[in-house]
């Protein structure tokens, strides 16, 4: 497996890794959340629990549970634990509480240390608890290092273990997927050369045929004739729609003047189309537009829009482009039997079949097949960021296809456009 298949293995394996890491790190950060919140809850209930006990249940100072000091203050005498951190007690707090007799709880930090001071009427007494907060937060501390290590680690393992997995299991389809690829190009330096000389002896006996000495040439065999030169470009077109949708997420972008293209396809119709009675006319802008676009599949865009509206038109096709600052607008309208309501949402699906929206259920119409062309439409509009709908109207049919209009900036052809290339390919990796 080499190349291509190999970058998209490589591509493919980094984007799951990537993908399981992220899942990994959402799943360990809830972990981690909840096991912190926990601890610190059961050691703020502690904390209380430890504070209450020393206010209300302790006598002497010399009781004072680990990690708290006592200052009691028993008729206007007030005795403190020693070690009594600097600042502390609160005397304001203690005739506070002396004299309305409700309980006081506050959070204080002396020299960058957090404590928490309950102060308590206790009979004919008032006690005040410090509790030093500090070793809580250091286990915490401790603990939610404990776990970004750990968290980090299996991140790490995890996002490995699933690049080796994910080359593992997707080996094979790359493998496939290169060699469908490797099938497709030879088929179509195969295919073309034979449909390229179909097309060119068709022609040649058609010009023979018309040349011919006899007063009046069998109308069967001219008509045959034309049938063949009509059914080798119906070939060629099928060939290069096949090979474009065959892996359409492959462009190339550069910048191109759409008008010009558009007008381009509209004079190789006008031939064609007129052998069948209809007349291809072009509305819109008439001045220059460069877009980023890639040419070759907007090409192949304009010519589906243009041989479906041509093959079902009764005289008419209007191809129009518009734009505006951000959008191109490209619409072609025919005066065909258009399409039914209940078409409208699986026109642009490979292969769709349909009755004309004029024909009567107990008539017999043929249906209309709309093959790969409108199919291909709706990939190419998707490739550069826009999209594909069939406009409703009175009469006949109508397909707009909305395309972003991006520029170059600057004298690169490819400068302007970074940012949205990465954005796109990142878009494409999650």
């Amino acid at each position: 497996m080499k190349g291509q298949a190999e970058d998209e293995l490589q591509r493919s394996s980094w984007r799951l890794a990537l993908q399981t890491g992220a899942l990994l790190v959402l799943l360990l950060v809830a972990i981690a959340g909840s096991v912190l919140l926990i601890v610190s809850t059961s050691q703020a209930s502690a904390a209380q629990r430890l504070l209450t006990t020393a206010t209300e249940h302790v006598d002497s100072i010399v009781d004072a549970p680990a990690g708290t000091w006592l200052a009691i203050s028993n008729q206007g005498v007030l005795t403190v634990s020693p070690g009594m951190p600097s600042g502390l007690p609160d005397l304001k707090a203690i005739e506070a509480v002396a004299a309305s007799g409700d309980a006081a709880q506050e959070d204080v930090s002396i020299a960058g240390r957090p404590y928490t001071v309950r102060t308590a009427d206790s009979g004919n007494r008032v006690v005040q608890a410090v509790f030093d907060r500090h070793e809580n937060l250091e286990e915490l501390n401790r603990l939610g290092l404990a776990l970004l290590l750990t968290c980090g680690g299996a991140v790490v393992l995890a996002s490995l273990l699933a690049v080796w997995l994910a080359r593992r299991a997707m080996r094979p389809m790359a493998e496939a997927l290169d060699r469908q690829r490797r099938f497709v190009a030879d088929a179509s330096h195969e295919l073309r050369t034979p449909l390229t000389l179909l097309s060119m002896r068709a022609q040649m006996l058609r010009r023979r045929v018309a040349s011919s000495p006899l007063q009046e040439p069998p109308a069967s065999i001219e008509a045959d004739v034309d049938a063949m030169v009509e059914d080798s470009r119906s070939l060629t077109r099928l060939l290069e729609d096949l090979l474009i949708s065959a892996d359409s997420r492959r462009i190339e972008l550069t910048e191109i003047d759409v008008v010009a293209l558009a007008d381009d396809v509209v004079e190789s119709f006008s031939v064609s189309a007129a052998r069948r009675g209809v007349t291809v006319e072009r509305s819109g802008l008439t001045g220059p537009l460069g877009i980023i676009a890639a040419p070759t599949a907007l090409r192949r865009l304009f010519v589906a829009l243009l041989d479906n509206a041509v093959r079902f038109a009764r005289e008419r096709v209007d191809v129009a482009v518009t734009a505006d600052a951000r959008t191109l607008v490209i619409t072609i309208r025919d005066d065909g039997p258009g399409f039914a309501d209940d078409v409208r949402p699986r026109a642009f699906e490979r292969f769709a079949t349909a009755p004309p929206a004029d024909a009567a259920p107990e008539d017999g119409t043929a249906a209309r097949h709309y093959g790969l062309g409108l199919a291909l439409v709706a990939e190419v509009a998707a490739q550069h960021g826009g999209r594909a709908e069939i406009a409703a109207q009175p009469s006949g049919a109508a397909v707009v296809v909305h395309l972003p209009i991006r520029r170059n900036q600057g004298n690169s052809p490819a400068a302007g456009s970074w940012l949205s290339a990465f954005v796109s390919r990142v878009r494409r990796m999650f």
